[in-house]
């Protein structure tokens, strides 16, 4: 399977990273910056090659990339765009119906660790490995002994997430995972109205949830 990823500004980087430990991974840089709106998204640069892959990740960030890689993915072998970063990618309804016209499936996210396992016969297996977290832990004598990461987030975060939780009294963990996905360095968004906090809640609740299904030794 080969994921084409757009990056832009330091966005798409890491999830590059994380990506190509389990699948085939091609990049192609936009400029960082570009003008709010773009009169003329045909003459947008964007290479054939991202187009021969089944999916593409866009950090494009920005509605007329974003509709113009939706459009020229008809007829390729692109299978899904996924467009992490919520209202700055776009309109999740007019992107989803512009896939739709297109033969596009549109997975639209405010934060990665969201993006919901779907079930695909062609290319399940990249939504199997990426999205919202699944985690396994083992605990000990009420202190967690491991924690196995068995979906991530396409950041990176859930890796970061399960290395610190480990050695910490099971109690502690769910805040503590919150916590500690607040201090990685996810691009979402700060402050009171933070996406950050919508992926702090995510990381927390799974946590709670694998404590629930936990291994005792």
């Amino acid at each position: 399977m080969r994921v084409a990823i757009v990056l832009r500004k330091k966005y798409g980087r890491r999830a590059a990273e994380q990506i190509a430990r389990k699948f085939e991974v091609v990049t192609f840089r936009l400029p960082d910056e570009l003008p709010e709106i773009i009169d003329e998204p045909e003459e947008i640069e964007l290479p054939d090659y991202i187009f021969d892959a089944d999916i593409i990740l866009s950090y494009a960030l920005h509605p007329d990339v974003n509709y113009e890689i939706i459009r020229r993915a008809e007829g390729t072998r692109v299978k899904y765009v996924i467009l992490p970063g919520g209202a700055k990618s776009g309109s999740r309804m007019q992107l989803k119906e512009l896939g739709e016209t297109h033969g596009v499936r549109v997975v639209w996210e405010d934060v990665c660790c969201a993006t919901p396992l779907i079930d695909d016969e062609e290319i399940g297996e990249f939504f199997r490995e990426f999205g919202m977290p699944e985690f396994e832990i083992v605990v000990e004598d009420g202190v967690i002994k491991d924690v196995i990461v068995k979906r991530a987030a396409i950041c990176g975060s859930t890796y970061f997430v399960a290395e610190k939780l480990k050695g910490m009294r099971v109690d502690e963990a769910p805040s503590k995972a919150g916590y500690f996905t607040q201090i990685y360095p996810c691009f979402a968004s700060r402050g009171i109205d933070g996406k950050i906090h919508r992926a702090a809640h995510i990381h927390k609740r799974q946590v709670e949830r694998a404590i629930g299904e936990r291994q005792e030794k």
